[in-house]
């Protein structure tokens, strides 16, 4: 494995460490997929068209959470000040 590829297992790795760390339930789809582009990229010979498109969706993925993710925080507070939660 090239040392390129090395550094994006273990960014892959540090990625799916902070969702798990941080974001369960609601990053779920995002850390699926963050796991397949880290098993391809960690192959012998991993399909590069394959794990470049991965890497693309998983790109577009976190900009709409970082997108929509201080609006999700304010409702789960207002529905914690109502006892929602």
């Amino acid at each position: 494995m090239t040392a390129e590829r090395k550094d994006l297992v273990a960014a892959l790795s540090q990625s799916i460490k902070a969702i798990d760390d941080d974001y369960k339930e609601e990053m779920r789809e995002l850390r699926a997929l963050l796991e397949d582009a880290r098993q391809e990229a960690e192959k012998d010979e991993p399909e590069s068209v394959k794990l470049k498109h991965m890497l693309a969706d998983a790109r577009e993925m976190a900009r709409t959470f970082a997108t929509l993710d201080p609006a999700w925080q304010a409702v789960q507070r207002i529905a914690k000040m109502f006892g929602l939660q």
